[in-house]
Order: C-alpha cells, then structure tokens, then sequence
C-alpha cells in the first residue's frame, strides 16, 4: 500500500493519538480516524490546528515528518527525531568526515541531473530545451560556475514566460509550487531519517538558518516533475491551491519513474536516494540512484 500524504487546513482541528491511529477532530463536526502506518507524512497548514504530546512522540518514534507550514506553504518548521536508525552516530560521523572534494563531486552530479531532468520538462512541454541540453556539459565540480543558477534563468523563461519570477512569497505559480515542492521535501526528509542521517548536514546549501539542508539538496532533480504539472495546472487558469489541485500535487509522491530495478514510485526513488548517498558516503565512492525523467514519465500523466 501506498502511505500517504496527510494535510490538515483551514479548519479548527485538535489531533491525537487513539490506538495506532492519527485521529483527527474538527470543531463542530466529525472524527477521523487514519492509520499511523499508511502515513507517510503530515503537513499542518491552519494556525487553529493543535495536538496532543502523546501523537508527536508516536510520530517521531515511527520517523513520520511532521511539517508546519507558513503563510506561502513553504515549511516553517519540522518535527525532527532524535534517533532514526540503529546506526544513526555512524551515519552521522561520515557525514561530518565527508572530505568537501567529495561532496563536490556529488553536487556536480545532482545538478547535472537537475538541469537534465529540466530539459526533459521543457521537451515535453514542446518547448525549446537545447540551451540546457548545452549547460549540463559545462557543470564543474561543486559547479563552481554556477551553471545551476543560469539554467534556471533559461529555464524558467522558456517554461512561464520572460516576465515570471521564482518568488518563494510570491502568488499564483509560486504559490502553487511552493506546495509542490514542501511536498517533495516531505516525502525525501522522511527518506533522509530511515537512512539514519542528519538533515541539517548538508551538500552544498549551507544557510545557517536551515535545519533541512540535506532535504533541500536531494530533492533537486525532483522540482522538475512539480514544475510540469504546475504549468499544465496554469495552462488550464488553475492558480489556487483548490483541494483538487492539493490532491494531484501530493499524488507527484506516487508518480511512477524508471530505475535500476524498473519502475517504482517517486517515493521509492527517494528512499533508494536517501539510502545510496548514506552508502557513498560510507565507502567514499559515488553511487547515487538519482532520478532521471523520461518525457513518458511527465506527458499524459495529469
């Protein structure tokens, strides 16, 4: 069985543990009761919203995310455990031993795949993808050029517009991948703690505000897939985060990709993410299963 994404918003709601389920209590109206085990995440986003102790420490224990959400559903806060996997202290040291050349090499890859699977978005959307195409060539070493960044400005040109801007606190598009990627980073933070690594210890993101930098740098190759079905979701005049889009956004977790092993789900792929960076890092040699789209991933797929 698939677990699920569980969001709780704009609604008076008290959440609480009742025997292995998240049982859920709106204010003047019915009870919900889901199972702990079919949960893969929980994201709060209402601030009339409270819970009980006893379901955050069931959730921590069982390595569920839970994710508050601020005003532009952008994740304001996680709750994170304090151990996740029985080898948790030695998966945590070769993350802090991890030479920088080594992590540097392992970004060159996630963008190159990043700025891959970009053009494979814009291909098939049948837009002009051969300036990408061009620059996953020229990515160095922890892309010290900063490829990534004019890829971006190319790609988000030829995907929304010239006149678009990617603005976290910005509305209409910007709203809807906002969701879209607080998804994605739900779905690799909880991959990030069964693999039993810190997610403040990142990759290449080093902002010192940022507890989640490890979930911010393997969902990279991911953002392409929220950014198809949110201009198919702008080419139809949906700019709202109305239930029904909310609902294709969090099926993205369940969209299914090729890999090693065939296809599976893009949470499986995350996981197996999760998993091979941990494995790098313990035998210091890249084997990362990082996502590589196909446009039969994207088209006719919303």
């Amino acid at each position: 069985m698939n677990q699920r994404i569980i969001e709780i918003t704009d609604m008076q709601a008290y959440l609480s543990l009742h025997r292995g389920f998240l049982k859920v209590s709106i204010k003047d109206g019915k009870d919900y009761e889901i199972p702990l085990y079919d949960i893969c995440g929980i994201i709060s986003n209402s601030y009339s919203i409270t819970y009980s102790s006893s379901l955050l420490v069931k959730l921590a224990e069982l390595n569920i995310p839970f994710i508050i959400c601020g005003t532009n559903h952008s994740p304001a806060a996680f709750l994170w455990p304090v151990e996740t996997h029985s080898l948790m202290s030695a998966k945590i040291d070769n993350q802090i031993n991890t030479r920088k050349s080594f992590y540097e090499k392992i970004w060159q890859d996630i963008i190159q795949i990043k700025i891959y699977n970009q053009s494979v978005c814009l291909n098939s959307l049948e837009k002009d993808d051969r300036v990408l195409k061009l620059l996953i060539k020229k990515v160095i070493i922890g892309d010290r050029e900063n490829i990534e960044a004019q890829a971006a400005k190319v790609y988000w040109n030829k995907l929304f517009g010239d006149d678009f801007i990617r603005d976290k606190n910005g509305e209409g598009i910007n709203t809807l991948l906002n969701y879209g990627y607080t998804i994605l980073r739900s779905g690799i933070a909880r991959s990030i703690m069964g693999a039993g690594l810190h997610p403040a210890i990142g990759i290449f993101h080093k902002n010192k505000y940022n507890s989640m930098r490890l979930a911010d740098d393997l969902m990279e190759p991911f953002r392409p897939i929220v950014d198809y079905f949110v201009y198919k979701f702008s080419q139809q005049g949906m700019y709202e985060l109305t239930p029904d889009v909310k609902e294709k956004l969090v099926n993205i977790l369940y969209l299914d990709l090729d890999g090693p092993r065939g296809r599976s789900p893009v949470i499986n792929r995350m996981q197996s993410l999760a998993y091979t960076y941990a494995y790098s890092l313990e035998i210091l040699k890249k084997n990362l299963d990082l996502p590589i789209l196909k446009v039969s991933d994207l088209c006719d797929k919303n």
